[in-house]
């Protein structure tokens, strides 16, 4: 199981950083502790889950944000920090795990993922699985964020919905204790 920012895709690795520097910047000591991963390792985690030997959720191998190299998992110091992080994730436009939205979501505070990742998975693919394993590991997506202003094969026209750097709401409060403006 990698923990390397290079791991995941392209598109979301300037904005991994730039939460995991902000944490750091606010003193909260964050550390990356699983971004891409394999099949047979979400196999494995979701076994342990559904054995009660996992302290957070796991998706079912195939429809894990981990396999595709849309999320990231990360811890602080101290835990309770993750509050404050996940809330200016949030505030980026990204999808944190202590606030799951998705039904059948559990509560997973230390998951990070991108906005509306599974857009960019061929989920008619005959074997979703083989797809992955297939391109190594991973998906081949666009490389960056004009790309997907193109025709993708089998999505049709494509166009980002939302703004990472956009703070509003109730989470801008929390993203100032993180990144004083």
């Amino acid at each position: 199981m990698s923990a390397s920012l290079l791991q995941l895709e392209p598109d979301l690795r300037p904005y991994a950083r730039s939460l995991i520097d902000a944490a750091g910047a606010a003193g909260y000591l964050p550390r990356v502790t699983s971004t891409r991963r394999s099949h047979a390792e979400q196999e494995r985690l979701y076994r342990r889950f559904l054995a009660g030997q996992q302290p957070y959720p796991v998706a079912r191998p195939g429809t894990s944000a981990h396999e595709y190299g849309w999320a990231f998992d990360l811890v602080t110091s101290p835990m309770e920090a993750l509050y404050d992080v996940g809330a200016y994730w949030i505030g980026m436009g990204g999808v944190w795990g202590g606030q799951p939205t998705r039904a059948g979501s559990g509560f997973d505070p230390v998951h990070f993922e991108f906005p509306n990742w599974r857009q960019f998975v061929n989920w008619n693919a005959p074997d979703t699985r083989q797809q992955i394993e297939d391109r190594g590991g991973h998906l081949q997506f666009a490389q960056t964020a004009e790309d997907l202003l193109e025709f993708i094969p089998g999505l049709g026209w494509v166009k980002l919905g939302f703004d990472f750097f956009g703070l509003s709401g109730a989470h801008e409060e929390a993203a100032e204790r993180v990144v004083p403006r």
